[in-house]
């Protein structure tokens, strides 16, 4: 078993230069993608050291036995990067992003006199590196996972205030969600988990760390060419309507109270209350699946930010949840009515603004207490 291990990593390396090199060409998030390529990059030089090591190539480089010591201290924050990028629309990679960086560059210097020695030196330090314990490198060893989870929390923060910010902007957010993001930063924070288990077992029993590093490199290789593999298919988060979205992490993370200091007044605020009743009663603009905060505040006359007060703290409900509950009576309407006793449910879910299924289907239920296909037998003879 052992002897495909050597395989099985070249394989995930030439995936992940190959990956690399797709994230880099393509379009759409191109600033956000070339900072996971990076990533993925590097991590197949991580592979390739732990190649070498496998198949003791290093024997013959020794210079290059441990150079990946210090890799774990980068992706967390790449990761990171990746997503503040991807949710920010960023346009360039930020100078106070390299602070990020410092663990990494602080424990690549502490091994760095390694590569000092000359060829028998080097052979001598690792053959004591792999039958003595170094205390100091169990400790640095000991800190990466507990790194790694810090920044997968950080992360997942980011993508569930995005999550909710998009909420107040968008009547269909399936495209602009980031989900795949956040299930796989999730599985990742398990992957690291496993990683501090693995270490804790090792400082107390002392095991071979042949077989925990395999499960180490290679849990880790599969969810992060699968985050890869989601970003290729992520369609991009800031498209017509970019402007839409203002997006801080350092504001959002920081949760102040929504309207403290409010401008609108009592009046104000029934006048916009008033109109916004009107329009969505007269003109049905929620049959349009595309319908966003700014286009209805422009139907309106008023300010995203007003419009988005008013909705908020009238309703009780964010810009998804108001324009759905329009959807879905519309939905039940057409459901009663006799001319569309032969529509698919489906059908009657696109005709009345909803984009999707899933989300006509998880909406409608919300709101019901009832699957659609529920709700109609009530009214079937």
């Amino acid at each position: 078993m052992i002897d495909l291990f050597p395989n099985i990593f070249m394989l995930a390396i030439i995936q992940g230069v190959l990956l690399s090199i797709f994230l880099v060409v393509k379009k759409n998030n191109q600033h956000a993608n070339r900072v996971l390529a990076v990533a993925i990059f590097i991590l197949s030089l991580d592979l390739l050291s732990t190649y070498f090591f496998f198949t003791k190539l290093y024997l013959y480089f020794p210079i290059i036995f441990g150079a990946n010591f210090a890799f774990p201290f980068i992706y967390g924050p790449v990761f990171y990067i990746y997503t503040k990028i991807l949710i920010s629309n960023e346009k360039k990679f930020s100078a106070k992003d390299l602070l990020h960086f410092i663990p990494f560059v602080l424990v690549h210097l502490y091994v760095s006199p390694f590569y000092l020695l000359s060829h028998q030196e080097k052979l001598a330090r690792i053959d004591q590196f792999i039958n003595q314990v170094q205390v100091d490198l169990v400790f640095i060893g000991f800190f990466k996972p507990i790194h790694g989870i810090l920044y997968t929390i950080l992360s997942l923060r980011l993508i569930n205030k995005f999550n909710k910010k998009i909420q107040e902007t968008f009547s269909n957010i399936e495209k602009k969600k980031l989900d795949w993001l956040e299930y796989l930063i999730t599985a990742t924070m398990v992957v690291w988990i496993i990683v501090a288990a693995l270490v804790f077992v090792g400082i107390i029993f002392n095991p071979d760390y042949g077989a925990f590093d395999f499960v180490i490199y290679f849990s880790i290789s599969l969810f992060i060419y699968a985050i890869g593999y989601g970003a290729l298919n992520q369609p991009e988060v800031f498209g017509s309507h970019a402007e839409e979205i203002i997006f801080s992490p350092k504001e959002n993370l920081q949760s102040p109270a929504k309207y403290e200091k409010s401008s609108l007044t009592e009046k104000d605020i029934e006048q916009i209350r008033t109109k916004l009743l009107e329009q969505m009663k007269n003109e049905k603009l929620y049959l349009s699946n595309e319908l966003t905060l700014t286009q209805l505040a422009d139907e309106l006359s008023v300010s995203n930010h007003n419009l988005s007060e008013v909705i908020n703290t009238s309703f009780n409900k964010n810009f998804y949840e108001f324009v759905n509950s329009y959807r879905v009576e519309e939905v039940k309407k057409k459901i009663k009515n006799p001319d569309y006793t032969n529509h698919s449910l489906l059908a009657i879910a696109f005709e009345s603004g909803f984009s999707s299924k899933s989300s006509f289907n998880s909406i409608f239920k919300k709101y019901t207490n009832a699957t659609p296909s529920e709700y109609r037998k009530q009214f079937v003879d």
